[in-house]
């Protein structure tokens, strides 16, 4: 039997691609799988194992997903090798989560009688898609297949707690995403001497190689004596780690707004254009703090934000209270209304 939805993402270190994209599907697909909508044999991940797309196998290998790389660019975005690989499957819906299809592979795909939704998609395609959800992207042009806004954030857990904002900081945690394309945790490193050292600091790392690991440590010891500052390299407790924090710094993918659903101000430092977009509208809601110079890294803001927000406990705990209620942790029950109600033929042929 062919698979009955299909996903395609990638994930790795190729200018604006990261981790993201791979991890809101797989949590997607978990989802439709506990909900009832399909059995977990009929999803099927494609992806890429091309340079710069070649961490799809590292997210979806123990998931239990069923899940192909494939190489030699078939699966370059929006390519004739793509679609063709796409239709041949038989699949009754397709799922792009990546910034742009085109309009000519999603019509292609439709002619087909496949389904196809995408997510935050500023291409062409998104236009003539079944369904359109664009979570994070607020400058899209409305249309009759298009829902918008925080409240259809797919998320890593279901719920969210969150502890109480405490009058002085006690733990600070860094993540600059699954891959720090711009070597981001180095601007930070520098300055932790701006850090009092009874704060605990968790500097969350994802893709990185032993070289760059040593010369973090080396770094970190040449500025700063004790031993508050942690390193963590994929962690498994990842959630335990950032519910914990009284603030965070974070690049613009999905952490930033995992922070936001803890009720943990942030200082969010834009690994991409669209991140920087991101960080902005989270700033402009009371949420985060843009700690950069537009796209440029900046000492002084970075140190401005951080003193801010150590200083400030009136200021963090609205940010808090601003964070949970503009981000509650229930994209992904919303997200599975609008598969029911949009298509019911295929979830329950």
């Amino acid at each position: 039997m062919p698979p009955k939805v299909i996903f395609r993402c990638d994930a790795g270190d190729a200018p604006e691609i990261g981790t993201g994209h791979i991890a809101r599907s797989k949590t997607l697909a978990s989802a439709i799988v506990k909900h009832g909508l399909v059995k977990l044999e009929d999803i099927f991940f494609y992806t890429r194992d091309d340079e710069g797309f070649n961490l799809g196998k590292k997210y979806l290998a123990s998931s239990g997903i069923q899940f192909q790389e494939l190489s030699g660019n078939k699966l370059k975005a929006n390519s004739k090798s793509e679609k063709d690989i796409l239709i041949n499957t038989e699949a009754k819906l397709i799922f792009f989560d990546r910034l742009e299809t085109s309009k000519d592979i999603v019509s292609n795909i439709q002619k087909e009688g496949i389904k196809v939704v995408t997510f935050d998609d500023y291409g062409s395609g998104r236009n003539y898609v079944d369904l359109a959800i664009s979570a994070i992207f607020d400058d899209v042009n409305k249309s009759l297949n298009l829902v918008t806004g925080y409240e259809y954030l797919i998320l890593s857990k279901d719920f969210y707690s969150c502890g109480p904002i405490k009058a002085n900081v006690q733990n600070l945690v860094a993540t600059f995403g699954g891959n720090d394309a711009r070597d981001i945790c180095s601007h930070f490193i520098k300055h932790l001497h701006e850090i009092p050292c009874n704060i605990q600091v968790d500097i969350i790392l994802g893709k990185v190689n032993n070289e760059a690991l040593i010369k973090y440590r080396k770094d970190i010891s040449s500025i700063v004596s004790g031993d508050n500052i942690k390193l963590h390299v994929f962690p498994q407790n990842y959630h335990e780690i950032i519910s914990n924090a009284d603030v965070a710094i974070s690049s613009g993918g999905l952490s930033i707004f995992e922070f936001a659903a803890y009720g943990v101000p942030t200082i969010g430092l834009p690994q991409y254009q669209h991140q920087l977009r991101t960080i902005e509208n989270l700033q402009n809601a009371g949420i985060s703090i843009l700690g950069t110079d537009g796209m440029n890294l900046s000492s002084t803001k970075i140190s401005s934000a951080l003193k801010y927000l150590m200083q400030d406990h009136v200021a963090r705990k609205q940010m808090a209270e601003k964070s949970r209620k503009c981000i509650d942790g229930n994209g992904i029950e919303r997200i599975i209304e609008l598969l029911n109600t949009n298509f019911k033929d295929i979830f329950y042929e």
